[in-house]
C-alpha cells in the first residue's frame, strides 16, 4: 500500500510541475523575440543591400526572407569579421537564417542578389537574447523533470497493482 501512496504522490507532483511550467511557457516564448528591423527592400540585378543592426544582449539573430529565393546573406561585426550562419532553412515560404552572436554591438547585414532578375524581398531581422534562451531551456528542463516524476509515479502504481493481482491470482488456485 505504501508504494501506491508514493506513486500517487509522485504522479500528482509530476502533474503539478507540468501544469505550472506549462502556464509560464507561453509568456517566455511571447517575449523571446524582439524585432530589430522589418522592411521591404528592392534588390536590382547583381546588387547588394546593407542593413545596419545594433544588438544589445544578444544570443542569436534570425533573418527571415519572405517572397524570395535563396539569397547570399552575410553578417559582419564591427571589426569586419564575417559571421557564419548556424542554420539556413526553408519553412512555409520563408527562408530562416540564424547567426550566433558573440557580444553586443554594431553589426551589418548584407544581402547579395546574384540572380539575373530584380527582386522585392520582405526582410525581418530578429534578435533573441541569451537571458530568454536560458529561461526557455530551464523551463523545458523542469517540464522534462515533471514528466519523469509523473511516469515514475504511474510505474509504481502499476507495479504494485500487478503484484497484488498476481498474488491474489496465485492464492485463489
Amino acid at each position: 500500500m505504501n508504494l501506491v501512496r508514493i506513486g500517487i504522490a509522485l504522479t500528482v507532483i509530476g502533474a503539478v510541475i507540468l501544469l505550472v511550467t506549462n502556464a509560464f511557457l507561453p509568456r517566455v516564448y511571447n517575449i523571446m523575440l524582439s524585432t530589430l528591423s522589418n522592411m521591404t527592400i528592392s534588390l536590382d540585378v547583381y546588387s547588394r543591400y546593407l542593413v545596419p543592426v545594433y544588438v544589445n544582449n544578444p544570443a542569436y539573430i534570425v533573418v527571415m526572407l519572405n517572397n524570395s529565393y535563396p539569397l547570399s546573406v552575410y553578417i559582419f561585426d564591427s571589426f569586419g569579421h564575417v559571421l557564419t550562419p548556424l542554420s539556413y532553412s526553408h519553412e512555409h515560404g520563408l527562408y530562416l537564417i540564424t547567426f550566433p552572436l558573440l557580444k553586443h554591438g554594431n553589426y551589418s547585414l548584407v544581402l547579395f542578389n546574384n540572380n539575373p532578375e530584380p527582386l522585392n524581398v520582405s526582410l525581418s531581422v530578429t534578435a533573441v537574447s541569451q537571458y530568454i534562451v536560458g529561461n526557455a531551456l530551464l523551463i523545458n528542463l523542469v517540464m522534462d523533470l515533471g514528466v519523469v516524476i509523473f511516469i515514475l509515479g504511474v510505474l509504481l502504481i502499476v507495479m504494485r497493482t500487478l503484484y497484488t493481482v498476481k498474488y491474489r491470482f496465485l492464492n485463489t488456485r
